[in-house]
């Protein structure tokens, strides 16, 4: 009971939301009688990953990370504190360098899916790690190094502030769920300007001329983006069940910050939405007769209901047109269009209507967010749409909104 005293002080110290740290004893707890029912060394990483996956059959996914998260402060703190409890894992302890970096690697995954990182994020920050551990020189792992890691990408490599906090946060992630260490203060390193910009936007017009130049999939894909603020990624994982014709919205799941929302859908949209259903009946009648893997399923839902993926209400509503391999289930199934599969028609249609300025697919959601404010509606309300955290991320669409600005217009037309 001591120690557990201990322990939430040390939390508290870290500051850990109230509400959160209040359930850690109660984690510690159900993964110590977890490890004794079932014979398991606690200080070891397959402990707690058994318990996680144990737990995600039970528990809602938020669950399951705050569990992930109060174990993993307790066997940090027990380390540094208690020296009867072994130390973490560490290069010296593997054969040879490839040897004791391959576990790290592979330690890094088990965490981040442990964590329900997404695949996206997962590879990016074990990209980031790569190139660290080709960076890192023999000896201890320890936060000076990460600075002169963090200040290498700024000066040698003069890569974007939001490309160095990337790597800063895949480095801090590592430290501290992969070698357990904290870095602490990083303040020396030298970081990446921020530089202020404001958002590109098209004309009403010119999102005119650019939709005459597409047409099919592309063309729809580009009108539900602008037509409901959606992050180019968002519109290519839609599903049949996100589509709500009755209150003509969409549902947008699992968006940045793992939050869903609900954008407008246009009723113009209706009539190439029926076709688009229409041709990809087909494929997906096609998978059930050959019996193919449903579709990828979110969290924990395939091992409780694995034949919802197979469901028509979770097919995608943009598939692609051949099986691939899923790289997390080992499976082959249908996944949706690749990332890149409106970057072609859109750059294509934006010479062909003759704009010049340098858009991509990203500012049809700018236009969106600018027109919508143009349009007379309030900025909080244009929060809930674009999904942001903070009004002040929505706020510098009030900087692009043209003549409709406060009803400014330029002196030179008064001469």
């Amino acid at each position: 009971m001591a120690k557990m005293i201990d322990f939430m002080e040390y939390i508290s110290s870290l500051k850990v939301d109230e509400k959160e740290r209040k359930y850690y004893p109660r984690w510690i707890e159900r993964f110590s009688q977890f490890c004794k029912v079932r014979g398991l060394d606690p200080w070891e990483p397959g402990a707690l990953n058994s318990f996680i996956d144990n737990l995600s059959c039970s528990e809602e996914p938020w669950k399951v990370m705050q569990a992930g998260k109060a174990i993993r402060h307790y066997v940090y703190w027990r380390r540094q504190t208690d020296t009867s409890v072994p130390k973490a894992m560490s290069l010296s302890s593997a054969k040879s360098v490839s040897e004791s970096r391959e576990l790290l690697l592979q330690k890094m995954v088990e965490v981040m899916r442990v964590q329900r990182k997404s695949y996206r994020t997962e590879q990016s920050y074990l990209s980031w790690v790569e190139r660290y551990l080709d960076f890192h020189k023999e000896g201890e792992f320890d936060a000076q190094e990460v600075s002169s890691f963090i200040s290498h990408l700024a000066v040698q490599k003069c890569v974007a502030a939001s490309t160095q906090n990337q790597a800063f946060n895949a480095l801090v992630f590592f430290f501290r769920y992969v070698l357990e260490i904290e870095l602490g203060d990083l303040s020396q390193s030298v970081r990446a300007v921020r530089k202020e910009k404001l958002p590109l936007v098209y004309t009403r017009d010119e999102v005119k001329a650019i939709m005459a130049n597409m047409e099919g999939v592309p063309l729809l894909m580009a009108r539900l983006i602008y037509g409901g603020g959606l992050r180019h990624s968002e519109a290519y994982r839609l599903r049949i069940k996100d589509l709500d014709r009755g209150r003509m919205c969409l549902t947008i799941r699992g968006a940045k910050g793992d939050k869903d929302r609900e954008v407008p859908l246009g009723k113009s949209l209706l009539p190439a939405i029926d076709e688009q259903l229409e041709r990809i009946r087909k494929l997906y009648d096609e998978d059930r007769t050959n019996d193919v893997a449903g579709c990828y399923l979110p969290h924990t839902l395939e091992n409780k209901s694995p034949n919802v993926g197979k469901e028509w209400g979770w097919f995608w509503l943009f598939p692609a047109d051949n099986l691939s391999l899923d790289p997390r289930a080992n499976k082959i199934r249908r996944h949706h269009v690749s990332s890149n599969y409106l970057n072609g028609p859109y750059k294509k249609a934006l010479r062909k209507a003759g704009i010049v300025k340098a858009g991509t697919v990203h500012t049809l959601r700018h236009s969106f967010a600018t027109h919508i404010l143009e349009d007379g509606y309030d900025i909080r309300v244009l929060q809930e749409l674009l999904g942001h955290s903070d009004v002040s991320t929505t706020q510098i669409y009030t900087h692009v909104m043209g003549v409709h600005k406060l009803n400014v217009t330029s002196p030179i037309d008064k001469l």
